[in-house]
């Protein structure tokens, strides 16, 4: 199994590649880096950030102008409201560029937003979350991996 994480830091990788062994890891720190990686690399399962504030501005996905606008003409918070909601814009990216049936793991807890959830859900129907506080065995039976 080759599994991409997408994410800001280095954490989930190494987490993962040290408590779920097995599949093979790839990572990308943006989402357009993580597009270059798909367009030549064939992936089984995506593990996705949603919170990607640790990565200069200008490689953040989505429209800062309207960001801007939809929170009162703050570019400051449209900036913020782009980097805590990057996943949501990666997982359209992904769709929008013929990934969208990649089954995708997205670190975020929806324990309180089943609706939300059940929005991405149908527009990606491969889409799983997991919390901050998740076990490796969770994460092996996401992945489709089994227990060890």
């Amino acid at each position: 199994m080759q599994v991409l994480i997408i994410e800001d830091g280095d954490e989930y990788r190494e987490n993962l590649t040290r408590f779920v062994p097995g599949p093979t890891y790839l990572q990308a720190h943006s989402g357009a880096l993580a597009l270059a990686l798909l367009a030549t690399t064939p992936v089984d399962l995506i593990y996705l950030d949603m919170r990607f504030d640790r990565i200069p501005q200008g490689d953040l996905l989505g429209d800062h102008a309207l960001a801007t606008r939809d929170h009162n003409g703050d570019p400051d918070r449209g900036w913020r409201f782009l980097a805590m909601n990057q996943g949501l814009f990666i997982l359209a990216a992904l769709r929008q560029a013929g990934h969208g049936r990649v089954p995708t793991i997205l670190a975020y807890d929806f324990s309180r937003e089943p609706q939300r959830l059940a929005h991405l859900q149908r527009v990606h129907p491969g889409l799983r979350w997991v919390p901050d506080a998740v076990t490796p065995a969770e994460i092996r039976a996401l992945m489709g991996l089994g227990s060890t």
